[in-house]
């Protein structure tokens, strides 16, 4: 079977639940009316699957609005925390974020996408798309491409295959040639770079995390694209994500 192929035997009613639980999250909030022009259900069965999440706790209705309830943050928690690497990078992500005054983030791969799984924030960090627990596509990020570069290549294409290469910028790589080309410099460099290529405006840089033959996650400083263009600023943050990612690596083999 395919990455991209769907499980022989799928359960339509799991896929009905999550689809109603990803329209929630995406709309940030909903009514009743509101949830049944982007789902298509009949009403009654809608009203059925809402009733149902909100008995079990895992939808909460106020004023007439259905919101994901806290349970899944309990639930992010508990998924979180069998990252081993977790632990491991905090101290160094806190330090990333200080001695560079921008946002450090230690991201990880899950199923083909690269998951924000901590931050720290510098004294000049800005506002960005990203969120701890958000999933991204690896190609356009600096992280999911430092990742990528050291994964058996039968993997990279496995991703490409499953979630193809989306143009999220001008910036972005669409073509699988430009992706093998890019991965072999990361290698090569030991670091990777996204010029605006998931936002515009912001850039970051990556280094990956790789010990015991794994490829655990990477760290990465992301801020202003004009900041990371300086040229100082730019290889002091190589140095920077370098320098944190062996000290994360030394923890994991040695600790």
């Amino acid at each position: 079977m395919k990455p991209t192929d769907p499980p022989d035997r799928s359960i339509k009613t799991a896929g009905r639940v999550f689809n109603i639980i990803e329209v929630v999250q995406q709309l940030n909030g909903a009514t009743f009316t509101e949830l049944s022009e982007h789902i298509e259900m009949s009403e009654s069965t809608l009203y059925d699957y809402l009733a149902t999440l909100s008995h079990l706790g895992y939808l909460s209705k106020e004023n007439g609005e259905y919101n994901l309830s806290l349970q899944f943050f309990d639930l992010g928690i508990s998924a979180r925390n069998r990252f081993q690497i977790l632990s491991k990078s905090r101290s160094i992500l806190k330090q990333m974020a200080e001695e560079s005054g921008a946002a450090a983030w230690l991201t990880v791969e899950e199923e083909g996408k690269a998951v924000y799984l901590e931050r720290e924030l510098g004294e000049q960090s800005i506002e960005t798309h990203e969120r701890l627990g958000k999933h991204e596509f690896m190609h356009c990020l600096a992280s999911g491409k430092a990742m990528l570069a050291f994964a058996p290549e039968e993997h990279v294409q496995n991703v490409v295959d499953r979630y193809g290469l989306p143009k999220k910028t001008p910036e972005s790589i669409t073509s699988l040639e430009e992706l093998k080309a890019e991965l072999s410099t990361i290698r090569e460099q030991g670091y990777a770079i996204n010029r605006h290529e998931i936002v515009e405006g912001v850039s970051a840089v990556a280094a990956p995390i790789v010990a015991n033959d794994r490829v655990y996650g990477a760290v990465a400083i992301a801020g202003p694209e004009a900041r990371l263009e300086n040229e100082t600023y730019q290889q002091e943050t190589i140095e920077l994500v370098t320098t944190a990612s062996n000290e994360i690596e030394l923890r994991l083999t040695y600790e």
